[in-house]
């Protein structure tokens, strides 16, 4: 019997053990729920959304599904790294979580942003002035990233850069392939997408207008309130998911709509992960 047990032993994972795996599993998904994660999985219907408004096979843009995926990790941990003091009043499990695995999301982070750039360098046709351009585009939530905690506080101003941002990220995704596309259903499909996270940056600012001014970093939500803003939350999503409709028919509804119902199922999952509760 001891030899039993001791072999039991040697081939099976002791019960701290096994608290331990359990214990760092949920700490990963609720990681990813809390440091909005999730964005990295709607990220490619976005471009996927994005192909089918322009009338672009699916299958063209195979390699680019994930290049905005890769840059929303990067930016997302690297921000709720850097722990403000409405994080810790409006998120105080988010921090305690992030602090605690301060390590490897580091390094993760900096593996998100090389697969990023060498994807991204793969596809994008080099030597050209479209190429150079669209670098440039490319790197614009890189730059929105940096400049973040000074555009906090200024209402609207702070959500439309990152709507701006992670708009010409989707749909230049798109565009590395070459396709020829009308420049208006571009620029169509871009404000589509600027309105709709424009919208989804508010309504989680609806969730911190109470934090936001205590502290006094207004937004939208702070001003307005939380009815009201979720109204024009309401109402900028739906206008979002019109244009699509307008530049590629009902079919390019399709996607826009799952991904807003992703956005919807994910968000309320994470709630009391953020909330500590």
């Amino acid at each position: 019997m001891r030899l039993g047990t001791h072999g039991r032993r040697a081939h099976g994972a002791s019960p701290d053990a096994q608290r331990g795996f359990r214990d760092v599993g949920a700490d990963a998904v609720a990681l990813f729920l809390a440091l909005n994660l999730w964005l990295v999985v709607a990220s490619v219907l976005m471009v996927g959304a994005t192909a089918v408004a322009l009338g672009i096979p699916v299958r063209g843009v195979l390699r680019e599904l994930f290049l905005p995926g890769f840059a929303i990790y990067f930016v997302y941990v690297r921000d709720r790294r850097s722990i403000a003091p409405e994080d810790r009043l409006n998120h105080p499990q988010r921090t305690r979580l992030v602090e605690r695995y301060e390590g490897p999301l580091h390094v993760t982070e900096l593996l998100a942003l090389a697969a990023y750039e060498l994807v991204l360098f793969s596809a994008v046709p080099l030597g050209t002035v479209d190429g150079l351009v669209m670098l440039g585009i490319a790197h614009l939530p890189f730059a929105v990233l940096w400049a973040y905690s000074s555009l906090k506080g200024h209402p609207v101003l702070d959500s439309l850069a990152v709507a701006l941002a992670w708009g010409a990220l989707v749909v230049t995704s798109v565009l590395v392939t070459g396709p020829v596309v009308s420049p208006p259903a571009v620029g169509a499909v871009l404000l589509g997408w600027v309105v709709i996270v424009f919208a989804g940056v508010e309504s989680r600012n609806v969730d911190d207008a109470d934090g936001d001014q205590r502290l006094r970093r207004d937004t939208v939500a702070s001003l307005l309130g939380p009815r009201r803003a979720t109204a024009l939350v309401v109402c900028l999503k739906l206008c979002g998911v019109g244009v699509f409709w307008l530049v590629g028919g009902a079919v390019s509804v399709i996607l826009p709509v799952l991904y807003l119902g992703l956005l919807r199922v994910f968000r309320t999952l994470s709630r009391p992960v953020s909330a500590g509760r």
